[in-house]
């Protein structure tokens, strides 16, 4: 099947939600064995690549996030969107809005044979939070999932450019049974880069996501992808602008390109 170049459509949403000021470990999981992700030729295969100005930092404070909220709907709700967190207020210091999963660089251990771990946020069904009942992801309990790891990727300790990361994950690794990585119609997707969490003290914080992070307006951008065609999404609009960090400047957090390939079986 060919892939179709397409410049992406970035999303806005209103009503940014706050940032976190302690991450819990959801234990439902936390000491499962992770499988080889076998079949997974069989589901959608999405590649995610993204650079920065600076290089890839590997202070283990920074932070190289892509999260997603992941739908069986091909126009989802814009209020489920993963949007970049500002304060404190927020559990996990990293993303807000409703993401199903996040996956995180380990810029402490880069140069370890998993670099990249796919988390699974707890639905509020599974853990309920009564400070946000209205949310039906609970934004303080995650964990890694135990639907595969991520075993295709490149950083710059394993040769790549040292700007820059990509990692491959399948429909599959983004729900809790194949038949339901089946109906998958799209993901909302943020990358989100930052010095570091929100939820570690007072203190100059640098982040950027996608869009035109100067504003907060522009730090309510989002993107949606289409899984149910080969489609590659990227900068080529210049919707993700260089030098438009929020909090400050720090050109290892400013996103200045991306391409997210989308690959049916």
């Amino acid at each position: 099947m060919r892939i179709l170049s397409q410049n992406f459509v970035l999303h806005g949403r209103r009503g940014l939600k706050a940032a976190g000021l302690c991450s819990l470990a959801w234990m439902c999981g936390s000491c499962a064995k992770f499988p080889s992700n076998r079949g997974a030729g069989n589901f959608t295969a999405i590649t995610f690549t993204f650079s920065v100005a600076g290089q890839i930092n590997t202070n283990a404070q920074y932070i190289y996030d892509v999260a997603l909220t992941a739908s069986p709907q091909a126009n989802p709700l814009t209020q489920f969107a993963p949007l970049p967190v500002l304060n404190s207020s927020n559990p996990n210091g990293r993303v807000a809005g409703s993401p199903t999963h996040f996956i995180e660089f380990n810029s402490a251990l880069p140069n370890s044979a998993n670099p990249f771990t796919l988390n699974r946020f707890a639905l509020a069904s599974e853990v309920p939070n009564p400070s946000d009942p209205t949310n039906p992801i609970n934004l303080g309990v995650w964990s890694p999932t135990n639907r595969g790891q991520i075993f295709s990727f490149s950083t710059p300790q394993t040769g790549g450019d040292p700007n820059t990361l990509s990692f491959t994950v399948y429909t599959n690794m983004l729900a809790d049974t194949d038949a339901a990585a089946r109906q998958l119609q799209s993901l909302q997707v943020n990358i989100l880069s930052m010095t570091r969490i929100a939820n570690q003290g007072s203190g100059s914080r640098v982040i950027d996501s996608l869009g035109d992070s100067r504003s907060v307006n522009g730090l309510n951008q989002f993107l949606v992808v289409d899984l149910r065609s080969s489609r590659v999404y990227n900068n080529l609009a210049g919707f993700e602008p260089t030098g438009d960090t929020f909090g400050g400047t720090d050109p290892d957090v400013d996103i200045v390109n991306y391409t997210i390939t989308v690959t049916p079986p």
